[in-house]
């Protein structure tokens, strides 16, 4: 009787140092099934891409176009599909100005795009965009009426901002700016719809144009024909250059 008893007191002993050797054979099993999981669900031919479904304007962007950019990147399993290049074939795109792409479980892309938004011409063959940047766009159907902007390399964004500045100010005169240039010394040249020529240096050039703005409709207005071009370099006045054989110029100063 006593060698029962004692043979139960270690019973809970035993059962206690066989848990360690449980767990030494459960974890390799465990981590063998994992790592065979992982295999199986990141083999190229499981899990494959089904759809990719692609969200934007499409004013200048077709479907078509969409889908020939990504078809030799979107291949192979869902899980391993580099976005970052599916982004960038999509951005290659002339008239794609910014896209994103993300995973929609179980087996589908989405593609969400935005498109260009031609704001002027820059130079002799490019345009800007809604940021500034410049972007070159060819075929037909591009917009005609867009404002021409120049300057050094670089400028872009700087000048498009000073264009929409300096074109609400004239806006307000009655003028409409058609080009503005940024020349290498950094002084302005705004040639309006009118054949006005306006030049100002980098000093404060949108006050010297207000300025202007608030004298034209009064003052030069009605002689706007004869006018060729105004020099707004002057810190209380501008000159008048008046087209003719002569070229006069006539000086007026703000009291």
């Amino acid at each position: 009787m006593a060698h029962a008893d004692a043979a139960r007191e270690r019973t809970p002993d035993a059962a206690a140092s066989a848990r360690p050797a449980l767990w030494m054979f459960g974890l390799p099993l465990a981590a063998a099934a994992l790592l065979f999981g992982a295999d199986w669900v990141l083999r190229a031919d499981n899990f494959p891409v089904r759809h990719v479904r692609f969200e934007g304007e499409f004013r200048r962007v077709t479907q078509p176009e969409l889908e020939a950019a990504v078809m030799d990147q979107v291949r192979g399993n869902f899980f391993l599909q580099d976005l970052e290049a599916v982004q960038a074939r999509v951005e290659s795109l002339p008239w794609v100005f910014r896209a994103s792409v993300r995973r929609h479980f179980p087996q589908d892309l989405h593609v969400r795009f935005t498109e260009q938004r031609l704001r002027a011409r820059w130079g002799e063959d490019a345009w800007l965009n809604q940021a500034g940047e410049a972007v070159r766009i060819a075929g037909a159907g591009l917009p005609r009426d867009l404002p021409r902007l120049e300057g050094p390399p670089g400028t872009e964004a700087a000048v498009l901002e000073r264009y929409e500045g300096l074109a609400r100010i004239l806006a307000g005169a009655g003028l409409d700016l058609r080009r503005l240039t940024l020349t290498s010394r950094r002084s302005w040249r705004l040639e309006l719809a009118n054949g006005m020529v306006l030049v100002v240096d980098r000093e404060q050039p949108e006050l010297k144009v207000e300025r202007f703005a608030r004298v034209y409709p009064a003052v030069l207005a009605r002689a706007a024909g004869r006018i060729r071009q105004i020099d707004l370099r002057y810190t209380n006045g501008l000159a008048v250059e008046w087209a003719g054989p002569a070229h006069a110029t006539d000086s007026r100063s703000e009291g």
